[in-house]
């Protein structure tokens, strides 16, 4: 029986500090309750993000209260090796996806628009693709996002397990 080794999903987002690290804990929920959780290696990072940054107040509180717990995430800035070690980027807007294209040439083959994942998303998509930047907003704005993300994740991890079998 052949183990693989876990594959890696890296959820990115400006200051890792709002959307990535609730999309990361959405995801990391949901496959756990499928029972997979082993099968995966789940992680956010930020394109300007201040390291060791914890998520805000807002985001926390509104995580709990989806039963998620963020209080011992800290904000890392993406790099190469975060790039490497990633089978899968997700990122958050458009924006996110093109600056890391242009910062990580070599990489683009792994970036992705994480509410059109597995699809593949080009110039003209359509607004309404694009996670909102909570910063700064109310709690509610934060379960706004939560409830934008989390319609995608079955969708996201199909694409997974299909991207797992080629």
């Amino acid at each position: 029986m052949r183990v693989s080794p876990p594959t890696s999903v890296l959820f990115v987002c400006t200051g890792n500090i709002c959307r990535s690290p609730l999309a990361e804990a959405l995801l990391k929920d949901y496959v756990e309750k499928q029972g997979l959780g082993d099968r995966f290696r789940i992680s956010s990072a930020g394109t300007f993000a201040l390291n060791g940054n914890p998520a805000t107040r807002e985001g926390q509180m509104a995580a709990r209260r989806w039963g998620l717990d963020l209080s011992a995430h800290r904000a890392r800035e993406v790099s190469r090796p975060i790039m490497a070690a990633s089978d899968f980027v997700l990122g958050m807007t458009r924006r996110h996806c093109f600056e890391l294209a242009a910062q990580f040439p070599g990489f683009e083959n792994r970036i992705y628009l994480a509410l059109l994942f597995p699809r593949r998303f080009s110039r003209e998509d359509a607004e309404g693709i694009d996670v909102p930047d909570p910063i700064g907003q109310s709690e509610r704005y934060y379960t706004q996002v939560l409830e934008m993300i989390s319609p995608a994740l079955p969708r996201i991890l199909k694409g997974l397990l299909n991207e797992e079998e080629r």
